[in-house]
Parts: C-alpha cells; structure tokens; sequence
C-alpha cells in the first residue's frame, strides 16, 4: 500500500512540472541543460521518499495494531545431553556346553533331567565300565604281594644286602603296576560323568540302554544362567568413543524389557570382512528369563555433555549456502526483531539436536512461525 502511494506523489510531482520549461529544456537539445533538469528531478523525487520513510516510521510508532507475523519463541537453557549409538546384540555364556563322554559304553544310568539345577561335581550319567572295575581289583590284589616285596628289596638292599639286579626288578615291577592302577583308575572315572560347574540341565539327549561313543554323542546341554552377557558388533567407526566403563541400555523385543548396564571389554581387534570390533555387555542377576541368544538392542553412550544446548530439529532451516541457521529474537525501541542466526550442530536424538556455536544459554529463538519470517523483521510473540 505503502508503494502505491508513494508511486503516486512521484507522478503527481512530475506532472506538476512546468511543461513549457521541459519543453523547452528538451527542444532545446542542449545536453547539459537536460542532464541538469534530470538531476534537478531526481533531487526532488529522493526529498519526497525520504520524507515519505519519516512519515511511515512514525505511523508505525503511533500504530497500536501492527500487522505483524505471530511467533512463538523459545529460551534457550543449558541441559545434560546424553548421544546412544544401536546395534544388535545377543546374549552368551562362557559357561554353556553340550556334554559328550570320553568312555564308550553303554548308558546304565541318567541322573538328571531337562531343567533341574545341578552344582559342581554333581553325577549326570553313569556308564557300564565293562568290568574294569573288576581288572581293578584283580590288579589292586598282585599290586599288594609286589609292594610288600619291592619294601623288603629295598630295606636288604638299603643294608648292602642282597643283588641289586633283584631290587631294581622289584622297583619296577612295583612302578609299572601303581601306574597301571592309575590308569586304570582314570579310565574308570570317565564312566561317571558329572557337572563341570554349577549350571541348569537342557537338552538331555541321552537315553539308558543306548550305546554312547567319546567325541560323538551328545548327552546334554548344561548352562549357568547366572553367568550372562551380551555381545555386540560395533562399526569400526566408533573405536574411538566406546570403551569399557561406557553406560548402555538393553532392549529385550521379545520380553519388551530393558535394562541399564556398562560395556566390560571393548574389543581391540577389527574384523576385516565386516569391519566391527566386539564388544561385551555386563548382565547382571535378574528375574527377566533371559536365555543364551536371545536378540537385543544395545543402545551405547558414546559422547555425553553436562551443558550442552539442546534444540529441536524443527526449528532449524537451510539456506542456500547449505548453512543451517535459525531466528534468534532481539529488542530494540521496546519492539521485537528477529535476526537470522547461523549455527553449527552436533549429535542428535533423533528430536533434539546439539548447537554448537551461534546461540548461547538465555538466547531466545522462534519456535513457531518460522516459515513467515525475514531477516530483522519486527515481529509479534505470543506463548
């Protein structure tokens, strides 16, 4: 409206001209006289938009009800800031193993079943030891009369008495059969299988009567539940920020149960066909039913600020530089500007986004309205 009217005085004030002295000036063909009355016009026509700025200024002054853009703003305060990184995990055991026997044999007796809780040392399964219990015996009775005969060599021959050639084949003949009882003894021991360590009982395969060979047959699965942890792949990209001691969260999908716990070693190491490195999650003792591959969602702690500024991605623009920048409110003459701000952005959580440089702690910027808006207009803020 503005530039209407004042279109209109510049055309009011060229017709108001003398048309005789133009006319003249311009028949004239004196081309300094019509470059001095060109300039003489535009001289007059400055005056009058000038006094037309002045004019506009103080009806904007008197002027109760601007039309202004509506805004709504926000204050700009320093808060913790936490950035996660995801990846898939999965739940292990060092303590997870399927049994196998290291005597063949048939299967006289199973002690346990799917599901009980068993400690270490605890007897699983027998197996028949095809009568080297009773060769124990036999070899335990002639190992007597050898031992009571090696001690008698050996006190005559301690007294340089008797042929040495006699006390060297008692010695070894006294040798030769302890260590056969040994073995003996060992080989037995391998008929009776029991736990390794305290765990829970899964799986059993075996069944009594059923002939069982070293290496080949699964018996049973035995795991300890309360020795858990996850274990995840990481992009070799964050070797730098995660470490043992970082925080994570724990997502469970199929329980739809998360938990809070650290990363208790960090691989040092680069798988080079997929380019991660491993890292290890701590579980502790929990009532979740949490079992051995169970997938997860780890979400890690790799950079964390106390005083970060923190402001929705919403409110940010991109101009044609690819700059990002947003519009931060000013005061002056008691009315409210806006400037258009340039600003340098950080992590994100996906919502909020991290400023690193342009705005400050109390620094107010337009939250809404943003789309309307130019750089150092005046504007209206309502909250």
């Amino acid at each position: 409206m503005k530039n209407i009217f004042t279109l209109f005085l510049v055309i009011t004030l060229i017709s108001c001209e003398d048309n005789s002295t133009l006319q003249s000036v311009l028949e004239s063909n004196d081309v300094e006289k019509i470059k001095l009355k060109r300039k003489e016009i535009a001289t007059s026509q400055q005056d009058f938009f000038n006094k037309l700025q002045i004019i506009d200024n103080k009806l904007d002054e008197l002027n109760t009800n601007p039309q202004l853009p509506i805004v709504e703003v926000l204050k700009i305060n320093s808060v913790e800031f936490d950035h996660y990184i995801q990846v898939q995990g999965s739940v292990k055991s060092d303590e997870l193993i399927n049994i196998f026997p290291e005597f063949s044999g048939i299967i006289k007796n199973i002690y346990v079943k799917s599901g009980d809780i068993v400690k270490k040392g605890q007897r699983l399964i027998k197996i028949d030891d095809g009568g080297l219990k009773e060769q124990l015996s036999q070899l335990e009775i002639g190992f007597e009369l050898t031992k009571t005969t090696f001690e008698r060599q050996k006190r005559l021959w301690d007294q340089n008495i008797g042929s040495e050639i006699k006390f060297l084949e008692s010695k070894t003949m006294y040798e030769s059969q302890k260590q056969g009882i040994k073995q003996l003894k060992k080989q037995i021991k391998k008929t009776l299988i029991e736990a390794p360590f305290s765990g829970t009982i899964d799986n059993v395969l075996a069944k009594k009567g059923e002939v069982v060979y070293p290496g080949r047959s699964n018996l049973m699965m035995l795991l300890n539940l309360d020795n858990l942890y996850i274990e995840s792949n990481v992009p070799e990209k964050y070797i730098a920020s995660i470490k043992s001691g970082n925080k994570a969260l724990v997502h469970f999908p199929l329980l739809d149960k998360t938990i809070s716990t650290t990363v208790r070693q960090s691989g040092n190491y680069i798988n080079p066909i997929n380019r991660t490195f491993k890292i290890e999650l701590k579980i502790e003792k929990n009532n979740l039913n949490i079992k051995p591959n169970l997938n997860s969602k780890v979400n890690i702690n790799d950079y964390s600020n106390k005083e970060a500024l923190l402001i929705n991605q919403n409110f940010i623009s991109i101009d044609s530089n690819n700059k990002e920048y947003v519009y931060k409110t000013y005061n002056k003459n008691n009315k409210t500007y806006v400037s258009k701000t340039t600003i340098v952005t950080g992590k994100n959580d996906g919502v909020n986004v991290e400023v690193l440089s342009g705005l400050k702690p109390g620094d107010k910027i337009v939250s809404e309205g943003i789309r309307k808006l130019v750089d150092n207009a005046q504007v209206q803020i309502i909250n």
